[in-house]
């Protein structure tokens, strides 16, 4: 032992400060009070999302420092211990506010969202939130969810990331200080935070550049901030001035700094990258200032009355505040809007209600666990087994909710075989052709609305990624030799298809190749594409000009959203340079008429009706805001001179000047604007007749 203390190294200055040092409180309650207020109005604080760069912070310093002591007071680290301390101090309250969360879902939350909230229910308490909510901000399929509410959660999981792993690196630095006599802790520990700290700076400069959806969840671009309050508790010696009035500007500068991010900084601030520096580095000097006792330094404020309780009820209230925004309109039926007297009121009261529910959950949760004998006194084996029930308790509700979904979905797939397959009058499309109902299916809603998001018939695996150079190749229907060839290409839109065209594929002798994927359409390749764009538009013009050309090509797919005129003409352009050779061979190609798009509101009025409103023609949307957009390809059609027919299947959408959301007992849209599987299905008839139409083919 004393060969090792040797080589332990001094303690660091600044990690010997106790815990509840008023420089720290007053930075969790100015991370708070940023995050709050940032969630509550945006507008009022537009930078306020940094409050959570400040808590990584502080969290790395006062972790490292604890580490450090323990490492230098007794030689070793005491991992079960330390994690079972942590566990004490997040876990109680953490669970608390899912398990209120996840009853709210059930009985508040509309069924369309419950497998994502309840999904990230589960992922909040397993501690792997940000890396869901960064694997959804990639998915295609999950890139119009709701905030839910526990997405607040994954700040909380990159911080318990950090718990689990760090302590092991301190560990594996002792490990080095014991074999290698010359070296010493402090100085090994913060050659590897700087490692650390760098590699993870460079991994959020480069992806919050290229990718910056991802960027800001993922740990990797978040653990420099975490070592950045470690190299400060570790050099506190050397970089803690002593001279009281250099600490003062220091301290000063700090808050500067962070009201500098607080009120320049905007949502489309790219972040992390390099950015995060300014707030982390705001941090780290008010730390430095709250070492001086001058008046004017930072400790003077640290010390009021307001800082120290907004410290102290930080935690819960961070946990708290973020479930009651979301749920508020559900309940109350009222948004968070400021523009409003209304919305101030609703603000002012969800945040009275946050504050109130955090300190009734520090006085009789957090506090009461932490210090609790029975854990306290005994081995964290005991902490560790009660966490785990506690947690399993906890996720019971999710699970159930989960469960209670997957069984819909079960039940919904043979549901609408039968339906489709026994040709059920006025199910869905039918309803439109022949305008009738069917008193037999009453109030029946297909999908049910909690798999309305789930309902895709699992085509999308059919589709290529953005970034992918090829085609999942995906083939379907006929074998026989004397099969009508078919090609399905465009985008999300044109995949939504293939459910109602494979239940038609072997009545008709159709073989069905498709050839779809995120954006890049069916035209020749351009400067601006990218290498995996150009190289899909390359294999489909190989494969629609080839030695064995297809009887038809079905071409469809969602305009993009905003197009100047010259971009317009651009595309036209380069589709019917495209479509021109294929024509030549004698191929059909054929354009199917974009479906209409859901405006907001009637989105909304979807999450706010049952399954009986909608049947009656809830949420129903003007004609007139259908097709926000222009048709590039209905007007590249335009110019082939009959060349290529355009089918319109609008009818069956929207009569009478209005659109419902449910034609038919089927739920026709499962977002703004693709279609549901099972509307699919019940279009696929209609589709295939109408393509014969303007076709030479059967």
């Amino acid at each position: 032992m004393t060969r090792l203390q040797d080589h332990l190294g001094t303690p660091p200055l600044l990690g010997t400060v106790p815990r509840a040092q008023p420089d720290i409180q007053l930075l969790r309650a100015i991370a708070v009070v940023s995050v709050v207020v940032f969630h509550l109005g945006a507008s009022l604080l537009p930078g306020g999302y940094v409050g959570v760069d400040v808590f990584f912070v502080v969290s790395g310093y006062l972790i490292t420092g604890h580490l450090v002591r323990q490492a230098s007071e007794t030689g070793r680290i005491d991992l079960p211990a330390f994690w079972a301390r942590r566990l004490r101090r997040l876990l109680p309250a953490a669970l608390l506010v899912l398990a209120v969360t996840s009853v709210l879902i059930w009985r508040s939350a509309p069924p369309s969202a419950w497998t994502q909230f309840f999904t990230e229910v589960v992922a909040s308490a397993t501690s792997w939130e940000n890396w869901f909510l960064a694997g959804s901000a990639v998915d295609y399929l999950a890139q119009g969810n709701a905030a839910s509410p526990v997405q607040h959660y994954w700040s909380l999981a990159v911080e318990e990331q950090f718990y689990l792993l760090w302590p092991l690196v301190v560990v594996l630095c002792l490990v080095l200080v014991r074999r290698v006599s010359r070296w010493e802790l402090r100085r090994t520990l913060g050659t590897a935070l700087g490692v650390i700290g760098a590699a993870s700076l460079t991994c959020s400069i480069l992806l919050t550049a290229h990718d910056p959806a991802p960027a800001y969840f993922v740990t990797p671009t978040r653990a420099w901030e975490f070592a950045a309050g470690g190299l400060l508790a570790l050099l506190g010696p050397a970089v803690v001035v002593h001279r009281s009035r250099w600490r003062t500007l220091a301290g000063v500068v700090g808050i500067g700094l962070l009201a500098t991010s607080l009120l320049t900084f905007t949502e489309q601030t790219p972040f992390p990258g390099i950015a995060a520096a300014l707030p982390v580095a705001g941090t780290l000097l008010v730390i430095v200032g709250g070492s001086s006792l001058h008046r004017w330094s930072v400790t003077t404020l640290a010390r009021t009355r307001v800082s120290s309780f907004l410290g102290d009820v930080s935690y819960a209230t961070y946990l708290w505040h973020w479930p009651l925004i979301v749920f508020a309109p559900m309940v109350l039926g009222v948004t968070v809007d400021l523009g409003t007297p209304l919305g101030w009121a609703v603000a002012a009261s969800l945040l009275v209600l946050t504050v109130v529910l955090a300190v009734l959950t520090k006085r009789f949760v957090e506090d009461p666990v932490r210090r609790a004998s029975p854990l306290v006194d005994a081995r964290p084996r005991r902490t560790a087994v009660l966490a785990a029930v506690a947690t399993a308790v906890v996720l019971c509700i999710p699970i159930s909710g989960l469960q209670t979904v997957a069984a819909q979905e079960r039940a919904l797939a043979s549901t609408v075989d039968a339906y489709v397959s026994g040709g059920e009058p006025c199910f869905g499309a039918d309803a439109a052709v022949s305008g009738c109902s069917n008193p037999v299916l009453a109030d029946e809603l297909l999908p049910p609305l909690s798999v309305r998001t789930e309902d895709t018939g699992d085509t999308f695996r059919c589709s290529a990624a953005a970034d992918a150079p090829d085609f999942p190749g995906c083939t379907f229907g006929s074998d026989r030799p004397d099969a009508t060839r078919v090609a399905l290409t465009g985008n999300s839109h044109a995949t939504m298809l293939i459910p109602g065209l494979v239940d038609q594929l072997e009545a008709r002798n159709w073989r069905l190749d498709v050839y779809v994927g995120k954006g890049c359409e069916w035209r020749t390749p351009g400067p601006d594409d990218s290498e995996a764009c150009a190289s899909r538009r390359t294999l489909m013009q190989r494969a629609f000009t080839g030695a064995q050309p297809y009887d038809i090509i079905l071409v469809t797919s969602k305009s993009p959203d905003e197009t100047s005129v010259a971009q317009q003409a651009s595309i036209r352009s380069a589709t019917l340079a495209a479509w021109t050779p294929v024509l030549d061979l004698g191929t059909s190609i054929v354009v199917l008429r974009d479906n209409p798009r859901v405006p907001t509101a009637a989105a909304a009025c979807v999450d706010r009706s049952s399954a009986a409103d909608l049947v009656a023609g809830a949420c129903a949307f003007p004609v007139t805001d259908a097709y926000p957009t222009f048709d590039l390809n209905t007007a590249t059609a335009a110019m082939t001179d009959g060349a290529v027919p355009v089918v319109d299947l609008g009818e069956l959408y929207c009569s009478d000047g209005t659109c419902p959301l449910a034609v038919g007992n089927v739920l026709v849209y499962r977002d703004q604007h693709h279609i549901t599987a099972t509307w699919s299905r019940t279009l696929g008839p209609f589709l295939v007749d109408r393509m014969l139409d303007v076709t030479a083919h059967g």
